[in-house]
């Protein structure tokens, strides 16, 4: 959150987490998809798949972009999860990234000092185990910058 605060200040109205489905991979769902169809089949996802954990591995960076995150590993356990979503028979928005599960930590203004750039690939990586048990579905407002959460699911 310090960095998000000093370096990426819109990134302060989203919460700390690790996107399935969005911005990478699949896309956004599609806006066709009626609510309750898409809370039903994401609930149906969650329950069909066991809690796992992980820990973060490192700081990357996305080639071509002043993206900074911190990498899980294992990432196995957030692509089966995206996999699981893919099959449930939704559409989704076209998006030229492949999928690379992260947690970004913030994204630089362009021209951003070495000096910046250093202290994002140096940021304190935690080393605990992190049990992921529940996944959160967020509507995203792209013209506000900001999400909220609809609903919190447990997995399993």
């Amino acid at each position: 959150m310090r960095l998000r605060a000093a370096y990426d200040r819109v990134r302060l109205r989203f919460p700390i987490e690790i996107t399935v489905v969005g911005s990478s991979g699949l896309g956004w769902f599609s806006a066709a998809i009626p609510s309750d169809t898409l809370g039903r089949k994401i609930r149906e996802v969650a329950e069909g798949f066991p809690p796992f954990a992980f820990r973060f591995a490192g700081v990357g960076r996305f080639p071509d972009s002043n993206v900074y995150y911190l990498q899980p590993m294992p990432d196995a356990p957030f692509h089966a999860f995206q996999a699981a979503i893919a099959a449930a028979g939704l559409s989704f928005e076209p998006t030229p990234y492949s999928y690379v599960p992260h947690c970004t930590i913030a994204e630089v203004p362009e021209g951003s000092s070495e000096s910046v750039r250093e202290e994002l690939t140096r940021c304190p990586v935690p080393d605990h185990e992190i049990r992921v048990t529940s996944v959160s579905f967020y509507a995203v407002d792209r013209k506000a910058q900001r999400c909220y959460q609809l609903e919190r699911m447990v997995l399993g």
